[in-house]
């Protein structure tokens, strides 16, 4: 078990590692003229936000069936933390689409 935990927790965060690495290279492999740049960053900053709450959200999870089974419900107050906090990155990513949706170059 521990290690389809750990399995799933690599493949998570290279998940993230990844998204972050494909927008920095489609910003700065596009031309200027080829697209709105405040669009484009825009859905490389939703795209990478999303994939890391869905990181942080997993990582929740599985420590809430560890530490179940490790019968440790003293230490779930980690895992609460880390799902508020990936639900304040949410909040957080709306009101930046909200602020900046009728914006352009």
């Amino acid at each position: 078990m521990s290690t389809v935990i750990k399995s799933i927790n690599t493949f998570v965060i290279s998940l993230a590692m990844f998204e972050l690495g494909a927008g920095i290279s489609k910003e700065y492999s596009s031309s200027d003229e080829e697209e709105n740049t405040y669009s484009n960053t825009r859905r490389i900053i939703t795209r990478f936000v999303g994939t890391v709450c869905i990181a942080l959200v997993l990582e929740a999870l599985i420590m809430i069936i560890k530490y179940s089974q490790l019968e440790l419900a003293g230490n779930l107050y980690y895992p609460v933390g880390i799902l508020f906090g990936s639900s304040f990155l949410l909040i957080a990513l709306g009101a930046f689409l909200w602020l900046t949706k009728g914006h352009k170059e």
